[in-house]
């Protein structure tokens, strides 16, 4: 789309791309023969050692789309992350209420269960409505726990003067497990792996929040020995797929998102799109 257009700023909007020295992993794919006039955004934002902070992309977001539209650029979001597109084109409450160290520190002695029951105690409405993955992620709970305890709410919201088009590309299932499979194949054979024992070299806290990104967990376990060549192949696409699957019931939920058959509706997708900056 970007081609089509000539020029074009793309942002990509995904929590980990938004990370260093994830490249093959999080599949960073910019094209060699990329354009001069059309340039990526949304990459190596954060250290491998920090904690992506979902205040400091929306921030950063803001000034891309902020520029683009000074300089009557187009520009196209792309990326699976729901709740940092939620944050960039709906102003959410609360991506200004900073970090409560003292209360993390607090809160990350605490297991799983324990987190799950502290948040449906003190938000039962949040708690009620919390996907499965955020459900299943302890520091998406304590960050939950931390923005119901907070009592800072933004006085005033930067808000940005632009309409939003939202587009969805369906798969059908079956061509969307080969595809995943085959991309999980292709970052295998293009350094996965050494990626991974890089990272370890230079960063050996497992607890950081890159190690439990898809792909690289599993990757540790077979670099512990834990698991085969085939086993990682196997569980690592079974990850992927999982994860798509609960994106779609995420996104499927959002109300206005216009949705096109990736491969039947590719020409007529194409088309409107480019009405859209006529």
């Amino acid at each position: 789309m970007a081609k089509e257009l000539k020029s074009a700023n793309i942002l990509s909007v995904d929590s980990r791309q938004a990370y260093k020295h994830l490249d093959i992993i999080t599949g960073k794919d910019v094209p060699q023969d990329l354009p001069k006039d059309i340039h990526i955004f949304g990459h190596d934002i954060f250290n491998p050692d920090q904690i992506a902070n979902l205040g400091e992309f929306v921030s950063y977001s803001k000034k891309v789309i902020s520029s683009s539209q000074d300089s009557h650029t187009p520009i196209i979001i792309v990326g699976g992350t729901g709740l940092y597109l939620k944050a960039i084109t709906e102003d959410l409450n609360f991506v200004s209420i900073p970090p409560n160290q003292k209360l993390r520190d607090e809160l990350e002695k605490l297991t799983l269960e324990n987190l799950q029951n502290r948040l449906k105690k003190e938000n039962p409405q949040k708690f009620s409505t919390i996907n499965h993955s955020d459900f299943m992620n302890p520091r998406r709970l304590i960050r939950y726990i931390e923005i119901s305890q907070s009592k800072l709410f933004p006085q005033t919201k930067e808000t940005l003067n632009i309409k939003f088009h939202w587009v969805g590309l369906h798969l059908n299932i079956d061509n969307l497990r080969e595809n995943i499979h085959n991309r999980v194949l292709e970052r295998l054979n293009s350094g996965a792996v050494d990626e991974v024992k890089t990272l370890l070299n230079k960063y050996p806290n497992k607890s950081l929040p890159i190690y439990s990104s898809l792909g690289v967990s599993q990757i540790i376990e077979y670099l512990e020995g834990n698991i085969s060549l085939d086993t990682l192949e196997e569980i690592w696409t079974k990850a992927e797929v999982d994860y798509a699957r609960r994106q779609m019931v995420w996104f499927k939920k959002q109300p206005g998102i216009l949705w096109y058959d990736k491969d039947i509706d590719k020409i007529k997708l194409s088309q409107e799109l480019s009405k859209i900056y006529q």
